[in-house]
C-alpha cells in the first residue's frame, strides 16, 4: 500500500514537473523575445507533430529506428554476455576485457563513423554497428562489476544447496548482480538512441535516409522547425514510456521485491 501511493506521488510530482515546462516553452514562445521561426510556440509543435502522424511518415520513422536499435542492441546484449561469463571464470579474460574498456569506453560511437562507412557503406548496417558500438560498453562494464560484487559466500550458500553450473548462475549470480544488469541496460538503451539519431542525420547530409534522426535533419534542412521539436517530443516519449513500462515494472517485480534497493 506504502509502495503504490509513493508510485502514484513519485508519477503526479514528474507530471506536474513536466505540464510546468510545457507552460514555460508556451510562455517565452509568446513573449516574442525569440524568432517564432527558431522557436516556436507548443502549439504549432504539437499541431505539426499530428500532422506528421497524421500522414504516417514520423511513426514509419519511428519504426525504422526502433527495428534499427532492436538488432544493434539484442547484439550488443549477445556480446557483453560471452565477453563479463568468460571475464568471469578466467583471469587472463578478465584484464583483457578491462583493458578493452579502458581504451573503447570513452570514445564516442559517431567517432567511429567515418570507419564504419568506408567497411560497411551508408546503408543500416552502419546504424546498427554504431548502435551496438555505443551500447556495448556500458553493458559489459555493469556486467563485470556486476558479477564480481556478488559475496562469495553467497555462491557458498548456493553450492551447499547443490547449485552448480547454469543453476548457480540462474540462482545466484544473475539475482546477485541484477541491480547492475539493468543499470547497464538503461545505459545502453539511452545511448543506443543516441548513436542511431547522430548516425542517422550523418547519413542524412550524405543523402541517405533513415529514421527518427534522418526525420529530424530533413525538417531541419527545410526549416520545418515545429516538426523538428516534434521529432524530438517522440523521442523523449518513447524514453519515457519504455523506462515506466519496462524498466520500471522488472525493477519493481525484481530488485525491489528482492529487497535490493529502497523504495
Amino acid at each position: 500500500m506504502k509502495s503504490e501511493k509513493l508510485k502514484i506521488n513519485k508519477s503526479l510530482n514528474q507530471g506536474l514537473f513536466i505540464v510546468g515546462i510545457l507552460l514555460s516553452w508556451e510562455l517565452l514562445a509568446r513573449t516574442g523575445w525569440f524568432p517564432p521561426l527558431l522557436f516556436p510556440r507548443l502549439t504549432s509543435v504539437i499541431k505539426s507533430l499530428a500532422t506528421e502522424i497524421g500522414n504516417g511518415e514520423l511513426l514509419a520513422r519511428l519504426n525504422f529506428s526502433l527495428y534499427l536499435i532492436g538488432i544493434g542492441l539484442g547484439l550488443a546484449i549477445i556480446t557483453a554476455v560471452i565477453a563479463a561469463t568468460l571475464a568471469l571464470v578466467s583471469p587472463l579474460i578478465s584484464d583483457w576485457v578491462q583493458a578493452i574498456m579502458a581504451i573503447l569506453h570513452p570514445l564516442p560511437g559517431i567517432a567511429i563513423l567515418p570507419l564504419i562507412i568506408l567497411w560497411l557503406g551508408t546503408g543500416p548496417k552502419s546504424i546498427i554497428a554504431v548502435i551496438w558500438f555505443s551500447s556495448i560498453w556500458p553493458l559489459i562494464t555493469n556486467m563485470h562489476i556486476g558479477l564480481r560484487s556478488v559475496p562469495t559466500t553467497q555462491i557458498e550458500v548456493g553450492r551447499n544447496f547443490g547449485f552448480k553450473g547454469i543453476a548457480l548462475i540462474r540462482k545466484v549470480l544473475l539475482p546477485g548482480a541484477f541491480p547492475h544488469i539493468l543499470t547497464g541496460l538503461r545505459v545502453a538503451w539511452a545511448r543506443a538512441w543516441q548513436a542511431s539519431v547522430a548516425a542517422e542525420m550523418v547519413f542524412g547530409a550524405s543523402g541517405g535516409e533513415g529514421g527518427l534522426g534522418w526525420f529530424i535533419y530533413k525538417k531541419r534542412f527545410f526549416m520545418e522547425i515545429p516538426s523538428v521539436f516534434g521529432g524530438m517530443i517522440i523521442i523523449i516519449v518513447v524514453g519515457l514510456i519504455v523506462e515506466r513500462l519496462c524498466f520500471e515494472c522488472i525493477e519493481i517485480r525484481t530488485i525491489r521485491r528482492w529487497g535490493m534497493t529502497s523504495e
